[in-house]
């Protein structure tokens, strides 16, 4: 039987009411040239270990409507044909041709970048101002959630670095790693339910229901790492020490856990709940749309869109529906 080494429960960030805020932290960042203009490439220099060798450029592929399952206690698996989640994909498409409206099919672009193909997230990353992956998860995290944890824990530090087995794990660089392989679940989705949308001038509402991430997959992948099984309880017992008095620190350790039981690897991922098609998320996400055709979302509708936090942007934008 495989064991399971649970994390104790933290106030986990997806769940935070998270106001937008600023801050002006950010990485140095490399640059090459092209032609006679000189190009910005975004990426945090000196990083070492796992995040190292992180590609932030990995994107995951649609769904296939096929699903190998695995029994967490025996191992034994089985393959599913995942008809509710075609039925919900072919409805989805039915909805979206009967839109004539140019800005809310540019608007549901950044919603299918997420949620059907993540092969176009870089509209996703456009949209929000950033330059690539890694500036798109990076900006989330210290433009949008580090504010906020700072107000709620005045003692909060996105400068918490844990170290473990000779190895250091800096919460500003970690972060936003689990940010991404999670956001990676959810392009397995593969259709979402649209229900209503709205335009007012620039601004394009949406209400749609999604499916969810099932974040005790982690804990079941970590399992399956039977020739390293301390290394995962030994992370339980360091993040029990700090659980009441290092919230940074037991936050960061959560991540590292959740990484490493995807092997810290760019392109892996964890599955969605249910066995087949399950939206159970509501989200209410407002999308500015120009009349170029141009979308921008600020950090709170991002978090919304990748379920890193979606109460903020709920609460403001449902009474567009009301």
């Amino acid at each position: 039987m495989k064991k399971s080494f649970r994390l104790c429960c933290l106030a986990c960030v997806t769940t935070l009411a998270l106001a937008l805020g600023a801050c002006s932290s950010k990485p140095s960042t490399s640059s090459t040239n092209n032609s006679n203009n000189q190009v910005s490439t975004y990426h945090k220099k000196d990083v070492t270990g796992p995040a190292a060798s992180f590609d932030w450029n990995a994107k995951v592929e649609p769904t296939n409507y096929e699903r190998t399952f695995v029994e967490t206690n025996s191992g034994s698996q089985f393959n599913k044909t995942l008809d509710r989640t075609k039925e919900a994909a072919e409805n989805l498409e039915k909805k979206k041709k009967e839109i004539s409206d140019p800005k809310v099919q540019t608007a549901l672009k950044l919603v299918d970048a997420v949620f059907v193909n993540q092969e176009n997230l870089d509209l996703v990353v456009k949209s929000a101002g950033a330059s690539n992956q890694e500036e798109l998860f990076d900006k989330i995290w210290n433009e949008y959630l580090v504010p906020e944890l700072t107000k709620i824990r005045p003692n909060f530090s996105n400068d918490t670095i844990f170290e473990y087995k000779g190895e250091k794990y800096p919460l500003k660089i970690y972060a936003p790693m689990f940010f991404k392989v999670n956001t990676n679940a959810l392009g397995k989705a593969g259709a979402y339910t649209l229900e209503d949308y709205k335009v007012d001038g620039d601004m394009v509402y949406l209400k749609f229901m999604s499916p969810a991430v099932d974040t005790y997959q982690y804990e079941v992948k970590a399992s399956y790492h039977t020739d390293n099984l301390e290394f995962f309880q030994g992370l339980v017992e360091e993040q029990q020490k700090v659980l009441e008095t290092d919230y940074a620190k037991a936050l960061n350790i959560r991540f590292v856990y959740q990484l490493a039981a995807l092997d810290f690897k760019a392109n892996n991922y964890v599955d969605l709940e249910g066995m087949d098609y399950l939206d159970r998320n509501t989200h209410y996400l407002a999308i500015k749309v120009d009349n170029n055709g141009e979308a921008s979302l600020d950090n709170e509708n991002l978090a919304n869109l990748l379920q890193i936090s979606m109460k903020a942007s709920n609460e403001a934008n449902k009474g567009k529906f009301e």
